[in-house]
């Protein structure tokens, strides 16, 4: 049984054509150059040289023909564009091949000794049998072979029995020759359709898996960018853009477990907007909106150390984590923070610490011991927020 399985039947007989040509396209011309040099040494006693040489001349060119053929087609690919128009040619040029080879015979049976002419068919039948391995990969191209090689051959010995002895006995062999070829050719020519369709099968079965895989990993990627922006998303604050108190918990503990491990100390300070409530109330609350989004500006600009962390707390509350920053470190901060906010010449008419926004903060440094928690932390730097407000706003507390 042929082996053919999800493979378009033009395109298998493409493969199958463009194989013979890469098979047939040397070795042909090879065995063949081979015989045309034994002929000529069988016959060189025995007939006229010059038809040697022309013989010799005008088979050489029909092999290079059919080779530069089979070359042109595979290089432009004409096996798959017109590949019929191919078969028919190569089915063409093995026939003329064959039928040369017999028609030798045929002609030299009345010229040469009965030696030499069985010789000869003894080369014939050898360069036959030795093409089914580059030429059967299309059956009716070996075929075609055989019986334009063979089969003329056989049936003039049996027609001519009475001219020499063996005739009758040579056709006979011959003819089971034959069919002994093409069913030898049919068997191996299963073989390598079975070849191809499994090749081809193999081939397509790597290419779904690679574009399977590709697409895995595509889908993987998509996932692990999804998962990444969600998780942006839950640690971000929408309307300033900078991170939310899921993110502060999680770096304070972070930064907290880091500073046990080096001994160093750490900062927070807690920011929180004077009399925002008033300014909504007033001005509005997407000018409030504004408000903290000029802020959460501001903050960042006054953070100027790797690590350093900016957040929204809550409300108009903000919070600076500042890894390794000593108490004088952090005021220094805090100050710069309120100048820069001043500096924004905000207004706010309803204000009772001054005519335009202010700030007040609570700071905390400390080096962590082993039962300090994020909780702790928040919770002295807004003791020290509410000693900043008790003092009139506009203020910064240490705690």
């Amino acid at each position: 049984m042929i082996y053919q399985r999800h493979i378009p039947r033009e395109e298998l007989f493409a493969a199958q054509l463009e194989m013979l040509m890469q098979n047939s396209r040397l070795a042909m011309a090879s065995i063949h150059l081979v015989g045309i040099l034994a002929t000529v040494a069988l016959f060189w006693s025995f007939v006229d040289f010059n038809v040697i040489l022309l013989w010799a001349a005008a088979f050489l060119i029909l092999l290079l023909l059919r080779s530069l053929h089979m070359s042109n087609a595979l290089v432009e690919r004409r096996f798959q564009t017109s590949p019929r128009r191919v078969y028919r040619q190569l089915l063409i040029g093995a026939a003329l091949t064959g039928l040369v080879w017999s028609g030798v015979y045929i002609h030299a049976s009345t010229l040469v000794p009965l030696t030499m002419q069985y010789t000869f068919l003894l080369l014939i039948i050898m360069i036959t049998a030795l093409s089914i391995g580059f030429s059967v990969v299309i059956r009716e191209y070996f075929i075609v072979s055989v019986f334009t090689a063979l089969w003329p051959i056989a049936w003039w010995s049996v027609v001519h029995y009475w001219q020499q002895p063996y005739n009758l006995l040579i056709g006979l062999v011959l003819l089971g020759l034959c069919a002994l070829l093409v069913f030898v050719s049919n068997q191996v020519y299963i073989s390598y359709r079975n070849m191809i369709a499994l090749n081809w099968e193999r081939e397509a079965i790597s290419q779904e898996l690679g574009d399977l895989t590709g697409s895995l990993r595509d889908r993987n990627r998509q996932l692990r960018d999804a998962r990444r922006q969600l998780t942006d998303l839950a640690n971000v604050d929408e309307l300033t853009g900078l991170g939310n108190r899921r993110l502060v918990n999680k770096v304070l503990q972070e930064e907290i477990n880091r500073a046990r491990r080096s001994g160093a100390e750490m900062a927070v300070i807690l920011l929180d907007v004077d009399y925002f409530k008033n300014y909504n109330d007033t001005y509005g609350h997407p000018a409030g909106d504004s408000v903290l989004q000029k802020l959460a500006d501001v903050m960042q600009r006054a953070t100027t150390r790797a690590g350093e962390v900016v957040a929204r707390y809550g409300g108009e509350e903000f919070i600076l984590v500042l890894p390794g920053a000593s108490s004088t470190s952090a005021l220094r901060t805090a100050e710069r923070l309120r100048e820069l906010v001043v500096e924004e010449r905000i207004p706010h008419e309803t204000s009772q610490a001054a005519k335009y926004i202010t700030v007040s903060q609570g700071v905390v440094s400390i080096q962590p011991d082993a039962e300090l928690q994020p909780s702790d932390l928040i919770n002295l730097a807004d003791k020290a927020l509410y000693q900043a407000k008790d003092a009139g706003r506009n203020a910064i507390k240490v705690s």
